[in-house]
């Protein structure tokens, strides 16, 4: 880098810098700067800064945006780097733009930082001893400033000898109820509670914040939070005083946030996870198609037939896949907003499956062997063609897949003996139970919980390719039929799916 690039800008004696072009390659930089990355090793002109500075992962839209003039400064602060076995330093960086480059500066503010740690630690042992000196106040100071929360003051061994006014109106006894009364028929896990804290109590100091389940006299259930500490009666003899106010809205609201962003979490990892299964599984037929295409315009007319044929056969292939996987993602919306219905229709179902296995026994080739079993008594049933065809060409086509090497599939379909649909109702439903085996990779044992939620797919697919959505329409589909579906499954042994789904009356 030219001294009159580096004159653009004033660099302290103090500060470091190194300065990077658009992609974070490092272009120049000043001396022993090198001990302050990660990796010293990947640290040099020419190589990807993220390798030394990991901290500068996910700060490409502020680089460009400082490039572009868009923002003036950045300032990444207090990043600690292990040196010497458990030492730290502690350093800030700081992005500006220097001609069309940037410049990283690079500030040591370990010495800041370490004072910084110094005085906090101050604070804390100065606010030991405040808190030391106010558990000192004399027993009527405690209770004057109590009043705007509840308070119990009891023996040592628990009896109540004193509250104030907040306790009648939350707990709904009067004070003649409560004074002799074992605290702890107000406060229901307080041994529990104060298991861990007995001896800080005993020992003059105070415990803060103890969470604790009381019971009113009405029998409901509050969430209190309480502060204990001990005290010296006038005839020297300690007593506990328990101030606390009531958190059960607080924590019921909490509960709610919590569970609020759990969803909107769960909510976004969903979206994460579908816009990157649909750009893959979109980029692939689409380039292919692309590609067919540009290639027929240049040679088809030198080509043979066949060859055109070939890559038209492609360009279907590929758009039958989109084709699918468009409609996979609207059978989840439409079961989603509950626009998905059951409609069964007279149907031979043994003729249903033979179809369905020479559909599948066409694509798959002769490297697998799929072998149906239908029990003689299928070939007229009322049942949903649609949605079978949804819950059974997704396990047959998982089966192929997810066994690489080919091998034996089971696919049977049996009626199976009726069952009574409600212990007072006498109606008998029949059922069919299908089941679908395979010989391939089997799940994993952390994947099976998750198996039927969208875009989930097992650790060990590695590159096979699928979108994570098949299961889950089974899943659906099988649920809307008001039917079960259960799987057993052994890393490189198999997995078997069994389907019961009840024969629905005309």
């Amino acid at each position: 880098m030219s001294q009159e690039v580096l004159s653009e800008v004033f660099i302290p004696s103090h500060l470091k810098y190194f300065i990077l072009d658009s992609e974070f390659k490092i272009l120049d930089y000043s001396e022993n700067l090198e001990k302050f990355s990660e990796t010293p090793q990947e640290f040099g002109i020419g190589k990807d800064a993220r390798l030394s500075f990991p901290e500068l992962i996910g700060l490409e839209k502020i680089l460009e945006e400082i490039l572009q003039g868009d923002r003036n400064q950045f300032k990444f602060q207090g990043i600690a780097r292990p040196i010497d076995g458990d030492n730290l330093i502690y350093f800030d960086l700081i992005f500006e733009k220097i001609g069309d480059r940037a410049i990283v500066l690079l500030e040591d503010v370990t010495e800041m930082m370490n004072l910084n740690q110094s005085l906090f630690q101050r604070v804390n042992e100065t606010e030991l001893l405040i808190a030391a000196l106010t558990a000192a106040k004399d027993y009527n100071k405690k209770i004057l400033s109590a009043m705007g929360n509840v308070l119990f003051v009891t023996t040592r061994l628990g009896k109540i000898k004193t509250i104030n006014q907040a306790v009648q109106g939350i707990f709904k006894y009067s004070e003649e109820e409560l004074i002799g009364l074992p605290i702890s028929e107000i406060i229901k896990n307080r041994e529990e509670a104060l298991a861990s804290d007995r001896q800080k109590l005993l020992d003059g100091e105070s415990v803060e914040d103890i969470e604790v389940k009381c019971t009113t006299k009405e029998g409901c259930h509050l969430i209190v939070e309480f502060s204990c500490s001990v005290i010296q009666t006038e005839k020297k003899v300690p007593a506990f005083i328990y101030i606390g106010r009531d958190i059960t809205e607080r924590k019921r609201a909490e509960a709610e946030i919590e569970k609020a962003l759990k969803q909107e979490k769960e909510l976004n990892d969903l979206k994460s996870r579908f816009i990157s299964m649909t750009s893959h599984e979109f980029r692939n037929p689409l380039s292919s198609i692309l590609m067919s295409i540009e290639l027929l315009e240049n040679y088809s007319n030198r080509w043979p037939e066949e060859k055109k044929q070939k890559h038209l056969k492609r360009i279907k292939q590929s758009t039958d896949n989109m084709t699918r996987l468009l409609e996979d993602v609207l059978t989840i919306g439409r079961a989603d907003v509950g626009k998905l219905e059951v409609k069964p229709i007279k149907l031979n179902l043994a003729e249903f499956c033979r179809e369905l296995v020479e559909e599948f026994q066409l694509t798959a080739g002769e490297k697998y062997q799929i072998q149906l079993q239908c029990s003689d008594d299928l070939d007229s049933i009322h049942m949903d063609e649609k949605l079978l065809r949804h819950i059974f060409t997704n396990l047959l086509s998982n089966a192929i897949k997810y066994s690489p090497d080919g091998g034996i599939i089971d696919f049977t379909a049996i009626r199976v003996s009726p069952i009574k649909k409600d212990e007072e109702i006498e109606e008998q439903i029949e059922r069919i139970k299908f089941t679908v085996r395979d010989r391939g990779l089997g799940i994993p044992p952390e994947d099976r919980s998750r198996l039927f939620e969208h875009f989930h797919r097992a650790k060990n697919v590695k590159d096979i390719s699928g979108t994570g959505l098949g299961l889950s329409i089974v899943k659906k589909a099988v649920d809307l039929y008001d039917g079960v579906i259960t799987f057993t499954s052994e890393v490189g042994v198999g997995t078997t799916f069994h389907v019961i789904l009840p024969i629905i009356d005309n």
